[in-house]
C-alpha cells in the first residue's frame, strides 16, 4: 500500500470554470488510448456497498453564537445522505457516528477532523491512502483505503472568506462538497456542489447537481444509469491538428442544468450521465493555473499532465456564438458520436472566475435570484475581464441562454476598493420558465464565457420565519411569510417532521427533533425555488431552546464481538431519547458495519453488525445519536480474534416464494451464513426462543420455516450445533400476509375451473389478515395484479368472519389458470389463481 495526501482545496479566492466532472486521475499509457484510471473506493471491499465516514470527537473550537458540535454532526449526517440520495449511483454513503484518532482498522472508509485552516481555506478533502493499481478489461482504479474531509475549526468567520455558524447553508454546501472529493470526485465549475463557492449555484433545495449526480455514477455505475441516461464523445483539436488535453466540454439546455467532461491527451472526450434532451455542445479551456483548482493527472511515471494551453471557446459545429450552434440529441442508452471540435489557440484567456449576485435587503446572495413578477430584475457581476477602474471592459456584452430573461442594460461601476462589477438589468420574457438560467458573456472579437445557472427566476420573494411558538403538546409552530405548500422546516440543519401546513397564513406546525441538553437551535425554512430563510436572516434568525438534561451513558450486551461475526448488540440508554428514524449507531471503526437498528423505546435499542473478517483487535468507541442528543461510550466496543469455527448467521434472511420479501410466521425461509451445519446433522435454529423446523441445511445455507406465533417486530435468532452457539441477529418479523379466501363472480358462485371468470367480468376477491376489522379502507390504497397486469379497486369493504371483499374488473387476460394478488400500501399478499375462460 502506498500512502499519500491528495487534498482538493476549498478556497473563496480562487476558482476556475472548468466546468466537467473529474477525478484523482492517472495514465496508465504514455499513448493513446491512455486507459484512465481514477481513485475510487473498491466496492467489494465494502460492506453493502457502503462507505462511512466517522467524525473525530474533538470538534471545532471556535463557534458562533447559538451554534453547537450537536449542529456540525448534523450537518455531517444530511450531507452524507445527499450523496447516499444518487439513484444512479452504486455506492451508497452512510455517516458511523464518532471515533477516537489512532483506531487500527482493515476496511476502507472516510474521516471527519477539525484543524486550523490558512485564511480563506474553508475546508480541504481528498485521498488520504490508496492501494496499488487494480486491473480488469476496461475498469483500471486505484482502490481508496482512507479518505479524509478537514475541516474548519473556526466556525466565527462570515462568508466570504468563511463559513460561518454549522446551521447556516454555506457551512452545509461545504461540507457536501468536501465529501464529493473524499468519494473520488475533483473540483468542477458547472456551478453544481462540486464547483468550488465562488461559483457554487446549489441550495438546501438542490444539493446535489446532474454534473454531481453524473460524476459520481460514472465512478460507481449501476445498471439504471447507462438506461437512464445518454452520451456524447468527440474530439477537441487545434486548428494545426494538434490534440487537446484537458479541454472542458459542455452539454448545456436552457432550463436544464449542464454535464461535462474533459479530454484526455489525444484529445478525446466522453459525456456519460446526460439526460435525454436537446443540448448545445462547446468546449472551452481551464484559465491560469493559479485559479484553475484542479489536480492534473499522472502519466505512468507519476508526473502531472498539464493542459495545452488556451484557446477560444468553441460552440458545436464550430462557431464562437451560441445562438449559430447547432443541437445535439442525447438519447438514453446510447451515444452521440463525432461531436468534435476544431479550436484556434490563444496567448491568454480574457475573462473568467466570473459570479453573479443579487441583493435582497441589502444582502448579497449568490447564485442571483430574481422574482419575475418585478418589472426589472437587477444583478451584479464580478470576474476577471469585466472591466476596469470602475469601467465595463470595451465590447463585452450578456444574454441568458434560452431567452427566459433578457440583459437589456449593463453598466461598469467600482467599489471602492479597487474591484470593478457589472450592473445587468434583466426584463423577463413572456412565457420564460422559472428556476437556474445560463448567462453567456461573450468579448469581441471571438471569446465567450459561460456562467452556469448564474440566476435563479421565482415567482415569489424569499421565505421568512418571524416568530417560533411552543405548543403545549411537544410541537412548535413556526409564523413567517412566503411559505409554500413544499416548504421545508430545519432546526440546525436538521429537517423537522411537520404535521400542517398552512402556507396562505404562513404557519407551520412541526415536531421538534430531539435537542441536546440546553441546544438553542436556529430555525431555517426552505422553498423549492432555493430561496431560504437566510436570504433575509443571515447572521442568526430565530431559536428554539432545549431544556437542560441529564448526562447520558450507554450499555452494550455484547461489548465484545470475534471479527468475521454478524451479530446483534443489545444497547440500553441511560437518560436517552431514541426514536426510530432519528437515532443512528456507530461504533467507532470502519470494520463494523451497522445494517440495521431497532428503536425498542427511548432508551433500548438493538443494532445489527456485521464486524469484518480482517479487522484488528480493538477497541473501539461507541456513539448513538438521536436527533441533536449524542449519548458516547468511549472504549465501550471490543473488536477480539476471530473464531474460525464459530457459526455465523446473517440476518439478510430470503423468502423461499418468488416476489415475496416479507418475513411472517408459517413462512419457508432460507438463512445464510458461515459453519451453519456439520455433515448430515440438521442445526438448531431459534427465533426468540422458539425452535423452527429446519429443512435443509449446509454449512453456508438453511431452508426453515418462521415459528407460527410470533409478535411482528425482531426476533433474535440463534443457530446451534456441534461446533458451537451463533451470536443472536436480529430479524424483523412482519405480520401475516393477506391470503386469498376465495374469488365470488356478479352471482356470488365461487371461481373455479367448473365456473370460470371471463376478461372484463366484475369479480369480488375475499381476504383474509388484510387489514384491522372493521376500519375503513380507502380503495385508492388497494391495487389486484392478475398475471402481471394491475387493475383498480373499485370497492373494498368488510365482509364478515375478519374478512374484507375487493370489487374489480378482470384485465384482458389469456384463458387458463392465472396467479393473482392483492396489494395493500404496496405489500404483497399470498399469491392465488383464478380460472379464465
Amino acid at each position: 500500500m502506498r500512502c499519500r495526501l491528495q487534498i482538493a482545496v476549498l478556497a473563496v479566492l480562487a476558482a476556475a470554470n472548468a466546468d466537467a466532472y473529474y477525478f484523482w486521475t492517472h495514465y496508465r499509457l504514455s499513448n493513446a488510448p491512455y486507459n484512465p484510471a481514477p481513485e475510487k473506493y473498491d466496492l467489494n471491499a465494502l460492506p453493502n456497498k457502503t462507505v462511512t465516514f466517522y467524525v473525530t470527537d474533538s470538534g471545532p473550537s471556535v463557534y458562533a453564537a447559538n451554534d453547537s458540535f450537536a449542529s456540525v454532526i448534523s450537518q455531517i449526517r444530511q450531507a452524507a445522505q445527499a450523496w447516499n440520495s444518487v439513484g444512479t449511483s452504486d455506492l451508497r454513503v452512510a455517516f458511523g457516528g464518532m471515533y477516537s484518532a489512532g483506531t487500527q482498522q482493515s476496511t476502507p472508509g472516510g474521516q471527519v477532523i477539525f484543524e486550523q485552516l490558512p485564511p480563506g481555506i474553508l475546508g480541504m478533502g481528498g485521498v488520504a491512502a490508496k492501494a496499488d493499481v487494480s486491473t480488469s478489461p476496461n475498469n483500471s482504479f486505484y482502490p481508496i483505503v482512507t479518505s479524509l474531509m478537514h475541516l474548519t475549526r473556526d466556525l466565527t468567520i462570515p462568508p466570504p472568506l468563511g463559513t460561518g455558524p454549522s446551521y447556516t447553508d454555506t457551512f452545509f454546501l461545504d461540507v457536501v462538497h468536501e465529501m464529493g472529493h473524499a468519494l473520488g470526485l475533483q473540483h468542477t465549475f458547472t456551478s453544481s456542489a462540486m464547483s468550488q463557492a465562488t461559483t457554487r449555484a446549489t441550495s438546501l433545495a438542490r444539493i446535489i447537481d446532474t454534473d454531481d449526480a453524473a460524476g459520481i455514477s460514472v465512478l460507481y455505475p449501476n445498471a439504471s444509469f447507462a438506461a437512464q441516461t445518454g452520451s456524447i464523445s468527440g474530439r477537441v483539436l487545434f486548428n494545426n491538428g494538434q490534440p487537446v488535453h484537458l479541454a472542458s466540454v459542455v452539454a448545456i439546455r436552457s432550463g436544464g442544468s449542464p454535464v461535462s467532461a474533459f479530454t484526455n491527451p489525444d484529445g478525446q472526450y466522453r459525456i456519460d450521465g446526460i439526460p435525454p434532451g436537446s443540448y448545445l455542445v462547446y468546449t472551452h479551456p481551464l484559465p491560469p493555473p493559479d485559479s484553475a483548482g484542479v489536480v492534473f493527472p499522472l502519466d505512468p511515471n507519476g508526473n502531472p499532465v498539464a493542459p495545452s494551453g488556451p484557446f477560444s471557446t468553441s460552440w458545436y459545429p464550430g462557431t464562437s456564438n451560441f445562438t449559430a450552434a447547432t443541437p445535439v440529441q442525447v438519447v438514453a442508452s446510447a451515444v452521440q458520436p463525432n461531436v468534435n471540435f476544431s479550436v484556434a489557440a490563444r496567448a491568454s484567456i480574457p475573462l473568467y472566475d466570473v459570479r453573479v449576485f443579487s441583493y435582497i435587503n441589502g444582502n448579497g446572495i449568490q447564485p442571483a435570484y430574481l422574482n419575475e413578477n418585478a418589472p426589472i430584475g437587477t444583478t451584479s457581476a464580478m470576474g476577471v475581464g469585466l472591466g476596469t477602474n470602475g469601467v465595463a471592459t470595451p465590447g463585452l456584452s450578456a444574454q441568458v441562454l434560452g431567452g427566459a430573461a433578457n440583459i437589456y442594460s449593463y453598466l461598469g461601476y467600482g467599489d471602492g476598493a479597487g474591484n470593478t462589477f457589472l450592473a445587468m438589468y434583466m426584463q423577463f420574457g413572456l412565457g420564460g420558465t422559472t428556476g437556474p438560467q445560463h448567462v453567456v458573456f461573450s468579448l469581441l472579437p471571438d471569446y465567450s464565457y459561460v456562467l452556469p445557472n448564474a440566476v435563479n427566476l421565482t415567482l415569489t420573494n424569499p421565505p421568512t420565519i418571524n416568530n417560533l411558538i411552543t405548543n403545549g403538546d411537544g410541537t412548535v409552530s413556526i409564523v413567517g411569510t412566503n411559505f409554500a405548500p413544499d416548504s421545508r422546516f430545519f432546526f440546525d440543519g436538521a429537517p423537522i417532521s411537520v404535521r400542517s401546513l398552512d402556507a396562505v397564513n404562513g404557519i407551520a406546525v412541526a415536531v421538534p427533533p430531539v435537542g441536546s441538553s440546553g441546544q438553542r437551535a436556529t430555525a431555517a425554512v426552505v422553498n423549492s425555488d432555493g430561496q431560504n430563510s437566510f436570504f433575509t436572516q443571515p447572521s442568526a434568525g430565530l431559536t428554539f431552546s432545549y431544556p437542560a438534561a441529564a448526562q447520558t451513558s450507554l450499555t452494550l450486551n455484547p461489548a465484545s464481538v470475534p471479527a468475521g461475526v454478524e451479530a446483534m448488540i443489545d444497547i440500553t440508554g441511560v437518560n436517552t431519547n431514541f426514536a426510530q428514524g432519528q437515532t443512528t449507531v456507530g461504533f467507532g471503526s470502519s470494520d463494523v458495519f451497522v445494517r440495521r437498528v431497532f428503536v425498542l423505546g427511548p432508551t433500548h435499542l438493538q443494532a445489527n453488525v456485521y464486524v469484518a473478517a480482517g479487522a484488528p483487535r480493538a477497541s473501539t468507541e461507541v456513539s448513538v445519536m438521536t436527533g441533536f442528543q449524542t449519548a458516547v461510550q468511549p472504549g465501550g466496543f471490543q473488536i477480539t480474534a476471530a473464531n474460525s469455527r464459530l457459526p455465523v448467521v446473517s440476518p439478510l434472511v430470503v423468502n423461499t416464494v418468488a416476489g415475496q420479501t416479507a418475513l411472517y410466521p408459517g413462512a419457508i425461509v432460507s438463512v445464510f451464513g458461515s459453519n451453519l451445519a456439520q455433515g448430515n446433522t440438521l442445526p438448531n435454529v431459534t427465533f426468540n426462543g422458539v425452535p423452527a423446523v429446519v429443512l435443509f441445511a449446509s454449512p453456508n445455507q438453511v431452508n426453515l420455516q418462521i415459528p407460527a406465533g410470533l409478535p411482528p417486530g425482531p426476533a433474535p435468532v440463534v443457530l446451534s450445533n456441534a461446533l458451537g452457539v451463533s451470536y443472536a441477529v436480529d430479524v424483523n418479523i412482519d405480520p401475516v400476509p393477506t391470503t386469498l379466501a376465495g374469488l365470488l363472480n356478479t352471482s356470488g358462485v365461487l371461481i373455479d375451473s367448473v365456473h370460470p371468470a371471463r376478461s372484463g367480468d366484475i369479480v369480488t376477491v375475499l381476504v383474509s389478515n388484510f387489514a384491522e376489522p372493521g376500519i375503513s379502507v380507502a380503495s385508492s390504497r388497494v391495487q389486484i395484479s392478475v398475471s402481471g397486469a394491475t387493475a383498480p379497486a373499485l370497492i373494498v369493504a368488510p365482509y364478515g368472519f375478519g374478512m374484507f371483499q375487493i370489487q374489480t374488473i378482470l384485465p384482458t387476460l389469456l384463458a387458463g389458470s392465472q396467479p393473482i394478488a392483492v396489494y395493500l400500501d404496496g405489500r404483497m399478499s399470498a399469491q392465488g389463481s383464478i380460472f379464465i375462460q
